[in-house]
């Protein structure tokens, strides 16, 4: 499993930023840290690595800390003043096991980095949300912590095509 992690993608930049990310996000999150996994298009096996991002979850057992909110802060942008092509690639939330099981807009504002950026903000997930969480719980990839079908309940086709409704007709006004 160790020679497992150190080679989730087939591209050695892209494991290297990960490598990086994950310690650094184990050693600040200590015992809250349930997770972390990859989605989006290297989850889905369409990565580019002329055009795509890199798409990551952390769980966590419960909301972090104040100092720890900061800590990720301060990690994420030393991270995106680094050297690796990636290091603005990165585009992943921070979100409490019990708010990931399903989506709830009431309960969707979380700890999220956008990619192009290295600021670590509180941003509300769209409706948009239920399809990626269709895609992390059918094709994500663990980096660590438990098979993320057991973190996440499974996503009803009419909760995807709803999701979908709501976000084409936001765009079309």
């Amino acid at each position: 499993m160790a020679d497992e992690w150190m080679r989730p993608t087939p591209y050695a930049d892209v494991n290297a930023i990960l490598r990086e990310l994950m310690a650094s996000v184990q050693a600040i999150l200590a015992d809250r840290f349930v997770g972390m996994y990859l989605y989006g298009s290297l989850a889905a096996g369409d990565f580019s690595p002329e055009t795509s991002d890199i798409d990551f979850l952390v769980v966590t057992d419960a909301e972090p800390a104040a100092e720890q909110v900061e800590a990720l802060r301060q990690m994420h942008e030393r991270i995106g003043a680094g050297r690796s092509k990636w290091a603005l690639e990165l585009e992943g939330s921070y979100i409490p096991r019990d708010a990931l099981r399903r989506y709830d807009p009431r309960l969707a504002q979380h700890l999220h980095i956008d990619r192009g950026s290295s600021r670590l903000n509180v941003l509300p997930h769209e409706s948009d949300w239920v399809s990626q969480r269709h895609i992390l719980r059918e094709h994500g990839v663990v980096l660590a912590g438990p098979p993320i079908q057991e973190l996440i309940d499974p996503i009803e086709p009419e909760q995807i095509r709803k999701a979908a409704r709501e976000l084409h007709g936001g765009w079309w006004t």
